[in-house]
């Protein structure tokens, strides 16, 4: 239990190795790093920084990171603008040049009346659709469509 606090706080393990000695490192390094850029040329300098550019722009690519960056933005802008057609209450913003006009309001009158009208009872909704009666023919001794007096005494009501 203490190990996994310790790993999850961050302390890392003692090393056995003794601390790395540049002195006696048997891989010289072919390069100085970092270089000195007063000895070098104009030239040289600008390969070096294009060089060292190019490296860290490879390096600095992350796929997931820019995925998800972009998944959030598109949400983000997806949110705004169809909070800003359908719900932002223009009329009475006081940033509004022109107070009192709504500019969306035929688009969100529209949505709103398709919106309400998946979650109204009209007397529509009990009569065969037209796909429905191009598929069946009803026979044509049909009784006449019930009355709202009818629908209504069908379900009970409480008030």
């Amino acid at each position: 239990m203490f190990q996994l606090l310790a790993r999850l706080l961050g302390q890392a393990p003692k090393s056995d190795l003794p601390p790395f000695n540049f002195a006696t490192n048997r891989f010289k390094a072919k390069k100085q790093w970092p270089p000195n850029l007063r000895v070098l040329t104009e030239k040289q300098q600008f390969r070096f920084e294009r060089k060292f550019k190019r490296r860290l722009r490879l390096k600095s690519i992350k796929p997931q990171w820019q995925k998800w960056t972009k998944i959030v933005q598109w949400n983000l802008i997806g949110f705004v603008v169809v909070y800003g057609v359908l719900f932002h209450d223009y009329a009475h913003d006081p940033m509004n040049p022109r107070p009192g006009e709504q500019p969306f309001k035929t688009l969100r009158e529209g949505m709103w009346g398709i919106w309400d009208g998946m979650w109204t009872h009209t007397s529509t909704a009990g009569s065969p659709s037209r796909v429905a009666t191009s598929r069946n023919p009803a026979p044509a001794n049909t009784a006449a469509p019930p009355s709202d007096a009818s629908v209504e005494s069908q379900y009970k009501v409480h008030k």
